[in-house]
């Protein structure tokens, strides 16, 4: 009898699947870089993750305040993981570089970005905006998994004038 149940206990610890599945880190550094003034990016540690947010014109803007917008076309925001590290033009190339290769491409499918925007002052005069953007009921979703933040803080992105 027990050869039997050291039998059955030592199968089950052998065929129990532990649970694991890729679960993205979304662990970024603090630095939102850009391409140009509407393409904001964080990367990890190592280049190999990133969420962009494409924003427009009206969402940067010179209006000092509190405002929220819904994830509306030309608004998008992507998070992505490559196979290597990415350069730091990456975002700013016309053609994209054929390596490092893109391994899961995720776009949210909801979101409501609030940005605060107030104004940077150096001796008495407007230099630039600082613009604190927060990402509220982010969703993304694939065949595969489902990944939601009720309120992801993308960081604070400034642009002087």
């Amino acid at each position: 009898m027990k050869k039997i149940v050291i039998l059955l206990t030592t199968l089950m610890l052998v065929s129990c699947n532990d649970g694991a599945f890729d679960i993205p880190a979304f662990d970024f550094t603090e630095t939102i870089n850009s391409c140009g003034e509407y393409v904001l990016y964080r990367t990890n540690a190592d280049n190999t993750e990133v969420l962009v947010a494409l924003l427009d014109t009206t969402q940067l803007g010179t209006a000092v305040g509190e405002a929220s917008y819904d994830l509306i076309y030309p608004t998008s925001i992507t998070y992505r993981i490559f196979d290597g590290a990415i350069g730091s033009n990456y975002f700013c190339e016309t053609i994209p570089p054929a390596t490092p290769n893109v391994v899961k491409d995720l776009a949210a499918d909801n979101a409501t970005i609030n940005i605060v925007t107030s104004e940077i002052i150096e001796n008495g005069v407007v230099t630039g905006y600082a613009y604190d953007i927060t990402f509220l009921n982010l969703t993304f979703n694939d065949a595969d998994e489902r990944i939601y933040f009720e309120s992801f803080f993308f960081g604070t992105f400034t642009r002087s004038i």
